[in-house]
């Protein structure tokens, strides 16, 4: 009997040691004018604080969350941030969106500064002590709290690795196998293809430099050269990269040590309950339900007149019924079919069984959860990384893409149709989702394991890749390669100058018999 309980007693203990996690404390600066991209960084932030650790989450979007040792410090965003984003839909061109990219990075720049400046954050960072930080990449200049609260940082990428990521961590670029996010290439790549690619990489490669040229102005003036590292220094103490993509729905590629690919963050494994219009609304729909959201940065209310009429005159016609995530009070001429609100837990919505179809901007996080909840596409693409996205689940065979700029009530009441009615989309999407789901570890779990790991062992510096601290020459060995052709050269000519001495003393001695 004795033994047994000893037994007993000492599986319960080593259970409660395994199971023990030290709190830490974390500020979480959500640094960004796009909902969208917040809500991933977010979704961590909050787990972190659900397994006992203290967050702290600077964010331009409040959630009043009722959740033990989790805070928020809301810094709302500019009137010229939000005028900025919401300007998207009326015009949809590759090279309008190259133009605004300089106004686009900085309003995240400008958020990143308010974030850091705000008189709670400020003292906040002054009173109390962190033991990491977690920040977006697009402004990179907040790095420079690593050295102000003397910790490690971690960044949260809620899209795929582009350019100047790859660069700050010396991940390979892969310009031959990984499509550029900026294009909408699919891979794999033919000759035409990687020709497009090589001028996607050099696209990169330049808002790259704008970015770090922006991003090194901002740190220099939170920052002083006098009390802190240079920019250059700064930029490159990142611990670790979790990035919102995986290969079941991207190209796969390699990558270092520090970056981690946590697809899906932000799906959560059991939905949360919905709004009881919501449910209810879902619920009633005989003939199923279609879900229509363009995301946070593009304003439905926005669309012209003419796009307007030919997404109604289509919704109008169908037997489902719609929720539209529509960012105003009104909406003219609303079809008895669809249903509006300003903002949609769209994971929660996506995991109701009744939801047939997704129409959709093809922002990375949007796909994510339509795979991971099996619900296939019509995507609308407007910018950024929306177009490539599209193209490889339609590639996949589980979308049907429009152009916004082509869209008529004749092609879009197609597109809805041909998905509806022909059931290989959804088959293709749900043995897709399978595939999604099928890691040792959740994306969550995935994620916060890391994140620990990096607190545990004060920034991981045995995880950082040597290569980041070479220059270009170092990094392909072509300082290695010039000095060994030197000596390849110098034995040449020395080798032909023996030669010909040689030979000029043999003939010598032959003209002198």
């Amino acid at each position: 009997m004795w033994p047994l309980r000893r037994l007993i007693s000492a599986i319960v203990i080593i259970s409660v040691f395994n199971n023990h996690t030290e709190a830490y404390r974390i500020l979480s600066i959500g640094a960004s004018p796009s909902r969208s991209h917040v809500i991933v960084q977010e979704a961590l932030a909050k787990e972190l604080a659900r397994r006992g650790h203290h967050v702290t989450m600077v964010t331009p979007f409040p959630t009043a969350p009722s959740i033990e040792n989790y805070r928020e410090i809301t810094v709302p965003l500019s009137d010229e941030g939000k005028r900025l984003m919401s300007h998207f839909i009326n015009d949809q061109s590759r090279w309008a969106m190259i133009q605004s990219f300089s106004a686009m990075n900085k309003v995240f720049m400008d958020v990143a500064n308010d974030s850091i400046n705000h008189p709670e954050v400020k003292r906040v960072m002054v009173e109390e002590k962190f033991d990491l930080l977690i920040i977006t990449m697009m402004a990179d200049f907040l790095l420079g709290l690593t050295q102000l609260l003397d910790v490690p940082a971690v960044t949260v990428s809620p899209n795929a690795m582009v350019g100047f990521m790859n660069d700050v961590v010396g991940n390979p670029k892969s310009i031959a196998t990984v499509p550029s996010v900026m294009l909408g290439v699919s891979s794999p790549m033919n000759f035409a293809s990687r020709i497009t690619n090589f001028f996607g990489w050099l696209l990169e490669t330049l808002f790259g430099c704008l970015i770090s040229y922006n991003s090194e102005r901002y740190y220099n003036s939170n920052f002083p050269r006098d009390r802190f590292h240079p920019y250059a220094e700064a930029r490159k103490n990142i611990s670790l990269i979790l990035v919102n993509q995986h290969f079941t729905k991207a190209s796969p590629r390699p990558y270092v040590p520090v970056v981690v690919e946590v697809g899906g963050l932000q799906v959560k494994e059991k939905p949360d309950p919905l709004p009881e219009d919501i449910q209810n609304w879902i619920d009633g729909a005989e003939h199923g339900v279609i879900f229509f959201s363009l995301g946070s940065n593009i304003q439905s209310s926005s669309m012209p007149a003419e796009k307007l009429e030919v997404v109604l005159g289509t919704l109008r016609k169908l037997k489902q019924r719609v929720i539209w995530k529509w960012d105003s009070q009104d909406m003219p001429n609303k079809p008895p079919n669809v249903l509006l609100r300003s903002w949609m837990p769209q994971d929660d919505i996506l995991a109701q069984k009744n939801v047939r179809l997704f129409i959709t901007h093809g922002g990375l996080g949007g796909v994510a959860e339509a795979q991971y909840h099996g619900v296939p596409l019509v995507g609308i693409p407007f910018f950024g990384d929306q177009q490539g996205n599209l193209q490889k689940v339609q590639k996949e065979g589980w979308a049907v893409v429009l152009e916004y700029v082509d869209l008529t009530e004749q092609k879009f009441s197609a597109a809805i149709d041909e998905v509806l009615r022909n059931s290989s989309y959804t088959d293709t999407v749900r043995r897709l989702s399978k595939l999604y789901r099928d890691r040792p570890m959740t994306a969550m779990d995935t994620a916060v394991f890391w994140t620990e790991y990096v607190i545990r062992h004060k920034g991981a510096p045995h995880m950082r890749y040597p290569g980041v601290d070479l220059n270009f020459f170092q990094l392909y060995m072509l300082d290695v390669l010039a000095v060994l052709g030197s000596v390849v050269v110098l034995l040449i000519w020395v080798i032909v100058r023996v030669c010909n001495m040689c030979c000029g003393k043999k003939n010598l001695k032959l003209k002198q018999y």
